[in-house]
């Protein structure tokens, strides 16, 4: 006999699952691209190598560090992704109170520190002073594309904190999509491309007549935006998580 039983749809709730990934990933990446160590160490780093050498060599150091950023990125978030996907599913999703919830107390929790404590003095950042100066010195003494490839790809540790929680609600968002692996495999991709446009930025930046005493200026004047904005977002991002489930 025919089981004429409706079966239910592989995401149950399409339209909010799809519209609620969606913006998670929009608010994730935005405040990838927002924090501000990377960009700083890339900056210091590159003032030092279009000193010390030419500026086809420094053009090139500087495509490996931003090489060994993505693969940061990458590495962090498929190492991410297959945790997750080797889990039950009916567990490790946006659909799950007790995971959203922790998730959504962990952002708020990042949305205070990001506004308080993310910067110090004088446009310093959180890291401290011992660290902030090994990765000022070590600069100095790169002197080809495997060591920035290697200074690019351990420049984010320190920084861990504040993306490591993106990479893992991003995960969640991509696979509450339901998209096959391909699809999934070109989404992380994808976004660990546009977490490294602030380095090309920043590339950019020195390239326009602009020198590391003008990118430090800029990221003084405007470091109460950069705070305010990154502890909006934060919130932004565990507030919509919120939403997504009770809604």
């Amino acid at each position: 006999m025919l089981n004429l039983e409706i079966q239910p749809p592989l995401c149950y709730n399409l339209s909010m699952s799809v519209f609620t990934s969606l913006g998670i990933l929009i608010l994730a990446v935005l405040i990838s691209s927002f924090l501000m160590l990377i960009p700083g160490i890339f900056a210091n780093f590159f003032h030092h190598a279009s000193g010390k050498y030419t500026r086809t060599k420094a053009d090139s150091l500087s495509l490996f560090f931003i090489l060994g950023t993505e693969t940061m990125v990458v590495l962090g978030l498929f190492l991410i992704a297959t945790i997750i996907w080797t889990l039950p599913p009916s567990t490790v999703n946006l659909e799950n109170p007790i995971l959203v919830w922790i998730l959504a107390g962990i952002f708020f929790g990042l949305s205070l520190t990001a506004f308080f404590v993310y910067f110090r003095k004088n446009g310093q950042l959180f890291i401290s002073r011992k660290t902030a100066a090994t990765l000022i010195d070590r600069p100095k003494s790169i002197k080809n594309s495997s060591d920035a490839f290697v200074f690019g790809l351990m420049s984010g540790i320190p920084e861990l904190p504040f993306t490591l929680p993106l990479y893992f609600v991003s995960i969640l968002a991509i696979s509450n999509v339901s998209l096959s692996p391909f699809p999934c495999a070109g989404l992380i991709i994808f976004y660990a491309i546009l977490a490294v446009c602030p380095l090309f930025a920043t590339h950019l930046y020195f390239r326009t007549g602009h020198n590391l005493a003008d990118f430090l200026r800029h990221r003084l004047k405007n470091q109460t935006f950069f705070r305010i904005f990154l502890g909006l977002l934060y919130f932004i991002l565990a507030t919509l998580l919120i939403g997504g489930l009770i809604l």
